[in-house]
């Protein structure tokens, strides 16, 4: 037998509106770059491991313009266009200032 409705609303949730509805994704795309980039780092310099991070600041770009929503997750910020403007600007800088580095 079901119970009869009472009439009484339940208490609001203390989790956000959007809890649990966006997977993390490709999120993890970075945090792989950048440990690469930490060996990378210890194993041939400075130079090298800020072009794997623009490197992988670039690949974030490209996931962020080819895939989907549901398919990036916790690369998904802002707009497409807003997010892959920041991705790309940031891997250019990198790539600037790795180029431009003179470590002695």
């Amino acid at each position: 037998m079901s119970e009869p409705d009472t009439g009484r609303v339940s208490p609001p949730s203390r989790r956000p509106a959007n809890w649990g509805s966006q997977p993390l994704g490709l999120w993890w795309l970075l945090p792989v770059g950048l440990t690469v980039a930490m060996v990378v780092l210890f194993s041939s310099g400075v130079q090298a491991a800020g072009y794997v991070i623009a490197g992988t600041l670039t690949v974030c770009a490209l996931v962020r313009l080819a895939l989907p929503r549901g398919a990036v997750g916790g690369l998904l910020v802002r707009s497409k266009a807003w997010d892959v403007l920041t991705l790309l600007a940031l891997a250019a800088a990198v790539t600037v200032v790795s180029a431009t580095l003179v470590i002695r």
